[in-house]
Parts: structure tokens; sequence; C-alpha cells
């Protein structure tokens, strides 16, 4: 009984101990742990703050030699709601080659931006997923994904990994190329017209895109 009693007053003696600014602080500890991981897991909205579209393009020329180059769109945006709506919105227009008459080409002649100013990409994603990601760690996953593009519709797959850098900011990439087609794009009559005016003897139909982008919480 006395050894009973003594361990109870060690520890009251303890608290009392503990000035009211400690366990304030403690308290509030807590409370802030508690609610970065709750706001972790709730159901949220992200927009994009950065994206970054490349593609390559690979051109034969009369010799038979293959040159591939990079390229890539300037204007981009995306958004994921809450229920796991994706949406991605690419201008056109914004393509960069790094040679600006080529730029104006595949604007007037390929892409035909007068008329289709920008892409569409759609997807349902699984928001729980994405949502229930702790800082710092990472899923990957196969995306069925809907393109449009010059008219057409396109159904896709991406292999993406998403990653929680914090509680309020995800990075989003391509694990492999998404790989498009500029004959089911409706754009082999502009392309004819690029391997014309370059002096080439073919341009490659596949076009390997990757993605790279930000996204932070929509408060």
């Amino acid at each position: 009984m006395f050894k009973k009693t003594l361990i109870l007053s060690t520890f009251l003696l303890t608290l009392a101990a503990c000035s009211p600014s400690q366990s304030n602080s403690m308290q509030a500890g807590q409370a802030a742990a508690e609610s970065a991981v709750s706001s972790v897991q709730e159901p949220s909205a992200w927009h994009s703050s950065s994206v970054d579209i490349s593609f390559l393009s690979s051109k034969i020329n009369k010799q038979l030699n293959s040159i591939t180059e990079q390229s890539g769109f300037g204007g981009a945006q995306a958004t994921l709601g809450k229920e796991g709506d994706f949406k991605m919105d690419v201008d056109l227009g914004s393509v960069k080659t790094g040679i600006e008459i080529r730029d104006q080409r595949l604007k007037d002649w390929v892409f035909e931006t007068a008329r289709f100013a920008k892409a569409e990409i759609s997807a349902k994603v699984d928001a729980e997923a994405v949502n229930n990601l702790s800082v710092g760690e990472s899923v990957h996953f196969k995306q069925p994904l809907v393109l449009n593009i010059h008219g057409k519709q396109i159904n896709l797959e991406a292999d993406l990994s998403a990653q929680r850098v914090s509680a309020d900011k995800m990075m989003v990439y391509t694990l492999s190329p998404v790989v498009l087609d500029t004959k089911s794009m409706d754009m082999a009559d502009g392309v004819a017209k690029l391997v014309e005016v370059m002096g080439l003897s073919s341009i490659v139909e596949q076009i390997p895109v990757s993605l790279h982008a930000e996204f932070v919480r929509r408060q």
C-alpha cells in the first residue's frame, strides 16, 4: 500500500512540476501533428502550379539517317477535383522546338491552331489513393485517359507516378512516355507538308510524350 501511494505521489509531483506553458506547448504540438495527418488524408482539390510536357520527333533524311529531337509545350494547366475528376488543357500554340519557323509550321500545318487551339485530356482518378498518400510516399498506377485533339477523341493509358512532397504539394510524372500517332490524330497531311519543305525522306508517325507536373492543394 505504501509503495502504491509513493508512486502516485511521485506522478502527481511530476505533473505539478510542468509549467502551464510547457503543457500548452505539448498540447499544441500534438494538435498540429493531428491536424497535419488529417489534412493529408482529407478529400482535396488540386491544381497545377507547373506542367512540363515534352515530346520526341524522329526524322529520316534522304540518306536514311535518323535524327531525333525533343520539343515541348509551354502552356498547359490541369486540375484534379475532390471526386477524382482530372482535366488538363494544353495550348497547342505554345509549342517550342527551338526553331521559330518550325514552331509556326507545326501550328499552321500540323496542329492547325486556327481551328483547334488546344488539346484536352480528361480522366477519372482514384482520389482516395492520392489523398491517402503520406508525405514522402509515392504510388505508381496505370491511368486510362481520354485525349481530345485536332477533332479526334483518342483513348490512352499512361504509366504514372504520384509523390506527396508535402501536405499541400504533389509531383506527378510519366514513368514511360505515352506514344501518340499522327495518323490517329488526323495530322498526316500536315506532317507530309513538313517532310516536303524540309527535304526529308519521312517523319516517324509515332510521337513519345512525357509529363512532369507539380500540383498544389486548393484551399
